[in-house]
């Protein structure tokens, strides 16, 4: 299923009615983020969502999956098929994005708990002065690649670069700041 021109068709068919993205949104009790999304190319809506969508635009499901509307003339079976292929799409689309979902939160659930032993065992300084420098160093070079792969994807990327960037700055600016606390008046190691 082609994201833009889904994406064109919802909106064609919203304009065609009148409404602005909220007043579509509100019919369908979803965000006009959501929607706006839509049209875009960026989202798709839920599978539940297609047969309010399509009812609340007047069209069929047939013409909302296949991103244009039909003459009412009986359905030939490439055209079935074809709809049926791309709800196929979207399912396929939506659980990679559940899979998604779920390896973030079990991620960052992983990192809260291994947070967790960390300060237990290091204590806060030794938290501060090991860990957390080699975290942010590894969380730099991550943001820094993601930003890479959203500008070959012509996403937006800057804030992902800059707080890259900054991530990787902090462990240089400790090192500095402890290579150099003497000159500032800070405590020295013996």
């Amino acid at each position: 299923m082609d994201n833009q021109k889904f994406g064109q068709f919802i909106m064609t068919l919203r304009k065609e009615n009148g409404w602005t993205q909220l007043e579509l949104a509100e019919k369908l009790h979803v965000t006009d983020k959501a929607v706006s999304k839509w049209e875009r190319g960026i989202g798709f809506p839920d599978i539940k969502m297609i047969e309010p969508l399509a009812e609340t635009l007047g069209v069929s499901i047939l013409e909302i999956m296949r991103s244009e509307k039909m003459n009412k003339q009986p359905v030939p079976m490439e055209n079935a098929q074809e709809a049926i292929n791309n709800v196929i799409d979207v399912v396929a689309y939506q659980r990679s994005i559940e899979r998604k979902n779920i390896l973030i939160t079990i991620t960052v659930f992983a990192a809260l708990v291994m947070l967790i032993f960390l300060i237990d065992t290091m204590q806060w300084e030794g938290l501060m002065m090991i860990c957390l420098p080699i975290i942010m160093r590894s969380t730099g070079i991550y943001l820094i690649g993601l930003s890479i792969h959203r500008a070959r994807q012509k996403l937006a990327y800057s804030i992902t670069l800059l707080l890259g960037l900054l991530a990787l700055l902090f462990p240089i600016t400790l090192f500095l700041l402890l290579c150099f606390a003497f000159a500032i008046g800070g405590p020295v190691p013996i």
